[in-house]
């Protein structure tokens, strides 16, 4: 069986992908026809894949809530976009895809997109999604997204009549269709009824109710999220494609199974109790190659691994204390212990995006990976700092996370003399953390949409007061994402978007350490599973019985 399964190759949007793809602010974006509902006889047919089974995955961490209109991290969307789905997102080739929207289109001055929805589409209640159910689900976004600064050219937006929806701008925009396709902490596409009032209230099970393959039956917090098909699901007529084209829910059921501790995750593997394993160690990759009945499968760009910085604490909201730690840092080391000492698996690189992606550049490269603990000295007298103890917050959920900071301690320990702990709570609890300024100084993350997508994605560090930029507030920062948001031309943005990465590094706002791969793990008569960003989908997989 092993022939048929291969590590998938990256894609790269191109420079010309780029400009098909934020073209959209004066071009017409075409779905695929739209699927009748589709029964089981006609898709078997048409596909080689064998419907019915459950399909049982153990991931890192359970999500520390099922609200994707509020939470940012990784954990949430994992569990939520079998259900939810949004009008745009991004295909395989990381270009603008259709979802909902079976099309869109741009006024010629730029300043009104129009979304023309797919019909027939219908919410796992039974009710057709129309566009009064965009309006209310957008309406609640806005009021409670972390990610509301990206949205600064939206002005006004309504309902034509019950398949068009209009958006209005202040100005064109080359971010605005971006902003509505990152698939992260996204647009979720709500049955009115249920989300239009909710902007004060955290979304329960009962309110996770959308148009995609798979409903959420059951969620136990630390215990399990369970998935039943849903049989009326109406999908599009092609290929899998990023988060866009055709999804098959071949399994009966699927569940989600938080297993913090990744030996237990690979021995569930090993004994078929799991069909999938998140974040296999690389120092399990030849065994489960050589195993028959298991598969690795490398994604090769996950994520970037990060350092942040609490801007909200006496301390560490120092620039100088905060340029001590980046001269220290010595990001080579540091990925090594998250690899297990595998050189193979990350790349010790400066920009804030991957290589693959259009945004990458060098801005502000002098100051990272420096590896000079005599001017970090320096830095840190300068700093004031007197000996007291710095609090480094970290997790067991996500492995490279936890080694990312024991390594980083041990330089601030051996190299600086400084005094440190490390606080290990689970990720949920850490997520909290970020929100409190007096408990930590330096904690940990890791980037994904921001290292492929648009670059919007970093919004984090736009706006103060957003968690994952645990306070950050820098208004020349801030001014390069105006221009950005408000860059009528590809190049402006770019140019827009090296300053962001040049702030980023001069400000020490975080540390970006490298770019990680990961591995992901599945039994052998599992087929057609492919990685993508950082997508665990399941929908359009199949078990060989």
């Amino acid at each position: 069986m092993k022939e048929r399964m291969r590590t998938p190759m990256s894609h790269t949007l191109s420079r010309r992908s780029l400009l098909q793809s934020t073209a959209g602010i004066t071009a017409l974006g075409a779905a695929g026809l739209v699927a009748p509902a589709w029964t089981r006889a006609a898709l078997q047919a048409e596909e080689e894949g064998q419907f019915g089974g459950k399909f049982t995955a153990a991931v890192q961490t359970p999500p520390p809530t099922l609200d994707v209109h509020t939470n940012l991290t990784s954990a949430t969307r994992e569990v939520t976009w079998f259900t939810l789905e949004t009008l745009v997102s991004y295909g395989e080739d990381y270009a603008l895809a259709p979802v909902l929207a079976e099309s869109w289109e741009t006024s010629e001055d730029g300043l009104s997109v129009n979304f023309k929805l797919r019909e027939g589409v219908t919410f796992q209640n039974g009710k057709e999604m129309t566009s009064e159910d965009v309006v209310a689900s957008m309406t609640r976004f806005l009021e409670v997204t972390p990610r509301a600064a990206q949205f600064a050219m939206l002005d006004t937006f309504e309902a034509v009549d019950p398949y068009n929806v209009r958006f209005d701008l202040k100005y064109p925009s080359l971010a605005f269709l971006d902003s509505m396709a990152l698939p992260f902490c996204y647009v979720a596409i709500f049955p009115k009824e249920i989300i239009e009032g909710k902007e004060a209230d955290a979304l329960e099970l009962s309110d996770i109710v959308g148009t995609g393959p798979y409903k959420l039956v059951d969620w136990q917090p630390d215990q399990y999220s369970r998935f039943e098909r849903y049989e009326e699901y109406v999908s599009l007529d092609e290929p899998r494609s990023g988060m866009g084209g055709g999804k098959v829910p071949y399994f009966d059921e699927i569940e989600l199974i938080p297993v913090t501790e990744v030996g237990a995750r690979i021995a569930g593997l090993e004994t078929g109790e799991f069909d999938f394993a998140a974040a296999a160690p690389t120092t399990d990759y030849d065994a489960l190659n050589d195993n028959d009945d298991t598969m690795p499968v490398i994604n090769p760009y996950f994520n970037t691994p990060c350092v942040l910085f609490n801007h909200r604490n006496e301390l560490s909201s120092n620039l100088q204390f905060r340029q001590a730690i980046q001269a220290l840092a010595d990001m080579d080391a540091i990925s090594m212990a998250i690899t297990n000492g595998k050189s193979d698996f990350f790349t010790v690189q400066p920009s804030l995006w991957f290589p693959v992606s259009p945004w990458f550049n060098e801005a502000g490269a002098e100051l990272y990976n420096q590896k000079n603990p005599e001017k970090a000295k320096e830095l840190l007298d300068a700093s004031g700092y007197a000996g007291e103890e710095v609090v480094l917050v970290t997790n067991r959920n996500y492995d490279y996370m936890f080694k990312l900071i024991v390594a980083l301690e041990e330089q601030m320990k051996s190299q600086l003399g400084m005094n440190t702990r490390v606080d290990v709570v689970d990720w949920p609890a850490q997520n909290a953390r970020w929100e409190e300024p007096d408990t930590w100084q330096i904690s940990t993350t890791g980037w994904v949409s921001q290292a492929l997508f648009a670059p919007d994605a970093f919004g984090a560090f736009y706006a103060e007061g957003s968690n994952a930029g645990a306070g950050y507030n820098n208004p020349d920062m801030i001014a390069a994402f105006d221009a950005a948001l408000a860059a009528a031309t590809v190049e402006d943005r770019l140019a827009a978007y090296a300053d962001v990465q040049r702030i980023y590094h001069e400000d020490a706002a975080g540390l970006k350490i490298c770019d990680n791969t990961s591995i992901e793990a599945l039994r052998s008569d599992i087929h057609d599973y492919a990685t993508w960003y950082q997508a665990t989908r399941f929908w359009s997989v199949w078990r060989e019985s």
